[in-house]
């Protein structure tokens, strides 16, 4: 097919804005399906696990397909709550678009923040669909100037609306009135000269020039038309299709070049085994090909390849070209994130981001501890950002999670996909420790083997992780062969530091060390004394603890700027005197992700609801 007649898109908003409600009614809009499905009634869909159903939240990245005036239209539809924004930020990697889902009532939330700064750090054309304008409360010139004010200057309207908050709600578009198109016109002037000549010049707008500048802007990602409606009464919906296809870009990609695609979801079938969902952005892939792993550097075989062709039906194919979106099979190592193909041709890459909770997790059956363990193996395998940890000398499992929701969803996981009921502790925060100051130690092992080794252990600034460096030499010292397992040996066994917590921001140096092979040295005799020497050494040295820290901005009515002054104070945040607009405080900083987990809530309350708060992770910091 040809690349200018499919858009890859997705959708995106915070919870209960309607974004899958909105992709129900596209695919009955386009004659996909004969009657929207209802969240609420866990009939949608594109919500197919039964926890999603059972919840009414989208939990996973589900992609369906549709046709619309001639153009094949693949929708990537995402989580909204914060706690599975790992899952939106994989999935806005496969995209050549994006649809940003606003509630008229709710307006801009923090999740709306974040998936913005994602979009438009990616690069993503994205269009700005107003929705529920028929329930009361909604403010649609409100809202507008709030995006203008948070979002971007370049929010362009290209509809009006009658009727708000009412079901007798009209949309028509600025095509035909003269003053929103004049509107328009001061907010394109800047960004093209054409235009600029015919405002200056007091000529007639004209809408087919207007159009054609919005579409090459839009595609550019200068410029954000918006649209709006009632995505549960379909109000707005062919008109949003139409600017999908009118404003949004298709792949560039070509199938003769070399391949580059990218995993964006990873699942597990008790009928087919485990699946890849890939886009495919350059060359093809061929069934029964074999391929690289770019990202792990391996090559592997595909035994079968799907393509998505119309709902959420995927159909067998012999290959996937440039713009496909499709399953492979066979692909064993793929992991969600994984890039495919012989170079790292996907112009868009993930920011790192860890989980800052943990939580113990007990079957509530004694018997069913090693089914749980590899339950929850394969969860961890479709998902990377879920990590696990058996604790040998606790008898434990450990969870590492990024809010309770996904806790309480993967409770959900096990008992609707495993038939294995748990019980999960509340969450606690992760912290992690780093040395005070130097020490060193040394060992002389003799316990059926022979190993002398010597290591020194130092602080490092604040975000370099772990170094390892290498000071000793003589060939009557350690072997290299014995030599290149220690830094792998010291990267296990700084994740359990005398305080409990993962040891960061240091550097090890190997000093010294001797092995014999006719007194019996083996490797495994390394692997025995390395991590006591590394104990010592940081016992040695000490070490302090540290804590993850967030980047802060909250938004406030001036009249509720003490309590929110005091708020922080309480909350140990770090921050300057607050900036001001006509209406606003503006209070930003370092604040402690200990105590947003735990009192965010007195922010809102403090501000009586009208507070705006954004956080990004900063990094961990002495407590």
């Amino acid at each position: 097919m040809r690349t200018d007649l499919i858009r890859n898109i997705g959708i995106m908003a915070h919870v209960d804005a309607g974004k899958t409600t909105l992709t129900e009614q596209f695919l009955y809009t386009s004659g996909v399906i004969r009657t929207p499905g209802r969240v609420d009634h866990g009939t949608s869909l594109t919500d197919s696990l039964e926890v999603e159903k059972k919840r009414g939240i989208t939990v996973r990245a589900a992609a369906v397909a549709l046709n619309w005036a001639g153009v094949n239209i693949r929708i990537i539809d995402t989580p909204g709550h914060a706690d599975f924004y790992p899952e939106v930020e994989r999935s806005i990697r496969a995209l050549d678009g994006a649809i940003l889902v606003i509630s008229s009532v709710e307006g801009i939330q923090l999740q709306t923040s974040t998936i913005w700064t994602a979009l438009r750090d990616s690069g993503i054309p994205t269009l700005i669909f107003v929705n529920k304008l028929d329930r009361t409360g909604s403010n649609s010139d409100r809202l507008i100037g709030d995006m203008r004010q948070r979002l971007a200057s370049t929010v362009l309207p290209l509809q009006q609306v009658a009727g708000e908050e009412t079901r007798s709600l009209l949309i028509n578009t600025i095509a035909d009135n003269p003053p929103m198109l004049m509107e328009a016109m001061e907010c394109l002037a800047p960004l093209n000269q054409e235009i600029m000549d015919t405002y200056l010049g007091d000529k007639p707008a004209d809408w087919a020039q207007i159009e054609k500048v919005i579409q090459s802007l839009t595609r550019q990602g200068r410029v954000y038309p918006v649209l709006f409606g009632a995505a549960l009464s379909g109000t707005g919906v062919p008109e949003l299709l139409d600017a999908i296809v009118a404003y949004l870009p298709g792949p560039e990609g070509q199938d003769h070049n070399n391949l580059s695609a990218l995993v964006f979801k990873v699942e597990t079938d008790k009928a087919d085994g485990r699946r890849a969902y890939i886009r495919v952005f350059e060359g093809a892939i061929a069934q029964r090909e074999t391929i690289r792993n770019a990202t792990l550097g391996e090559y592997e075989k595909t035994t079968r390849i799907l393509k998505l062709v119309r709902g959420e039906e995927y159909k067998k194919t012999i290959c996937l070209a440039a713009g496909d979106i499709g399953i492979l099979y066979g692909a064993q190592s793929c992991k969600a994130g994984h890039v495919l193909g012989g170079d790292y041709a996907i112009p868009l890459k993930s920011t790192p981001v860890e989980p800052m909770l943990t939580a113990r997790i007990d079957p509530l059956r004694t018997d069913d501890w090693n089914e749980l363990l590899k339950a929850l193996q394969q969860l961890e395998d479709e998902d990377p950002l879920l990590k696990i940890q058996w604790i040998e000398s606790q008898r434990e499992i450990q969870l590492r999670l990024f809010g309770e929701v996904q806790m309480e969803i993967i409770g959900d996981l096990l008992s609707c996909r495993f038939g294995l009921n748990v019980n999960i502790s509340r969450p606690s925060v992760i912290y992690k420790e780093t040395p005070v100051g130097m020490g060193e130690a040394s060992i002389e092992y003799r316990e059926g083997g022979y190993a002398d080794l010597k290591l020194r252990v130092e602080p490092l600034p604040t975000g370099s992780g772990f170094e390892y460096v290498e000071a000793i030499s003589g060939d009557d010292k350690i072997y290299q062969k014995f030599m290149k397992q220690i830094p792998q040996i010291l990267d296990q066994c700084r994740h359990n530091g005398p305080l409990g917590w993962e040891v960061t921001d240091l550097k090890v140096t190997l000093l010294d060390g001797y092995c014999k092979y006719d007194l019996g040295t083996k490797p495994d005799d390394y692997k025995i004394v390395t991590p006591r020497v590394f104990a010592e050494a940081l016992n040695d040295a000490g070490t302090s603890l540290l804590e993850p820290v967030m980047n802060f901005e909250i938004s406030v009515p001036k009249a509720y700027g003490s309590q929110i002054y005091r708020d922080l104070i309480k909350m140990r945040a770090l921050f300057e005197q607050p900036g001001a607009d006509a209406e606003r405080l503006i209070f930003s900083g370092r604040i402690p992700f200990a105590e947003t987990f735990r009192s965010a809530s007195a922010l809102y309350a403090s501000s009586h609801g009208q507070g705006i708060l954004k956080t990004e992770f900063c990094g961990y910091f002495p407590v």
